[in-house]
């Protein structure tokens, strides 16, 4: 599960700097086989199993369906990199009724390969450094209040955490101790009041929160949303005829708004270019170390470095997407930070001024 254990020891630390994002492992996968599986059933194994590398290198549920991945799925072993096999406790039945014994097939795809097959067909590659979200989630369905927390192990956290480890998307749930407790009620929760919440957020290592209700109705079940990332605020509403059901389009709904933020079209034709000051870079390791960075960025198809001074560093960058995706993404980590531009001359000008830590 995407789901992220978090210590008290860790929640103390207030002092310390907070990295929210996550690296999440969007290229590998696994499939449960039968021991005595043939060549047709592992190939088929591959390919499902880059359909699901390409949900999460996207950020499009709806990907493996459409027919321009046809050609590419169709060849999914040549995208396979490495591949092994694992002990397995799962049994699966066969037409017989006949217990199978099994094996786990764990892959790892060619990521690079794959990206540049995306970006030639003009679809959008998200990175594998993604947000995080802090759920906090609250329902009755049991003729009582609860609230989702790390470690919860009920239909709803499984549904969820599943459905998102198929998104790739990082969501943390609140660990719901004394400070928690003191200062945010299932009431604030279930009625969506955000203010008290918002601040209690504060102590968790997160990119984005989402505050939601899950009720039953009429033929199902529904969640309410509220789901606050930068400066926006916007309401969501999904419904399910189950609860497995709901908390999959929950969390499909929660990936496809982090995607439209942070998976950018790799067009050259659309390419835009920018200048970047990196102030303390005083060293030949840390400019290796901040190159190594901006490459890593999958809103950044090229750099070149303009300049070296004392303290600091020019470069001249072609991104794919806006700079406002660019500030985006460049905030997931803090490792780069914006430096305060206080003249107005400073702030007109295009270049983008950080500084590294």
């Amino acid at each position: 599960m995407l789901f992220r254990t978090v210590s008290l020891a860790c929640l103390l630390l207030l002092a310390l700097p907070v990295w929210a994002a996550r690296t999440v492992d969007v290229y590998s996968d696994s499939a449960i086989l039968a021991q005595n599986a043939s060549d047709r059933d592992q190939n088929q194994a591959v390919r499902e199993a880059l359909g699901r590398v390409l949900i999460r290198a996207t950020g499009d549920a709806e990907i493996a369906s459409q027919g321009r991945t046809e050609p590419l799925l169709r060849n999914a072993t040549d995208y396979l990199s490495t591949f092994r096999f694992q002990a397995s406790d799962t049994l699966l039945t066969n037409v017989l009724g006949e217990s199978v014994a099994t094996k786990r097939m764990v892959m790892q795809f060619d990521q690079q390969a794959i990206e540049q097959w995306l970006v030639n067909q003009r679809l959008p590659v998200w990175g594998t450094r993604r947000p995080e979200v802090l759920l906090w989630l609250g329902d009755r369905l049991q003729g009582r209040d609860r609230i989702l927390t790390d470690g919860d192990n009920h239909d709803l956290a499984v549904a969820l955490g599943n459905r998102l480890d198929e998104r790739g998307l990082p969501v943390l749930l609140p660990i719901m101790d004394l400070t928690d407790t003191l200062n945010v009620s299932f009431t604030d929760i279930y009625g969506l009041f955000t203010g008290d919440i918002e601040a209690a957020s504060e102590r968790y290592p997160s990119d984005a929160i989402a505050v939601g209700r899950v009720a039953r109705q009429s033929g199902g079940f529904q969640a309410d949303l509220v789901f606050l990332v930068r400066d926006n605020r916007e309401r969501l509403q999904v419904t399910g005829e189950s609860e497995a059901e709901l908390m999959q389009t929950l969390a499909d709904e929660l990936s496809n708004r982090i995607a439209d933020q942070y998976a950018v079209l790799r067009d050259p034709a659309m390419a835009g270019q920018l200048a970047l000051r990196v102030n303390n870079v005083s060293e030949l390791s840390t400019l290796a170390a901040v190159e190594r960075y901006l490459e890593s960025l999958n809103v950044v198809s090229q750099i070149t470095l303009r300049q070296v001074e004392a303290d600091s560093v020019q470069f001249d960058l072609e991104i794919s997407g806006d700079r406002n995706q660019l500030r985006d993404v460049l905030a997931l980590d803090r490792r780069i930070l914006p430096v305060e531009e206080l003249t107005l001359e400073a702030q007109l000008d295009s270049e983008l001024v950080y500084r590294w830590q």
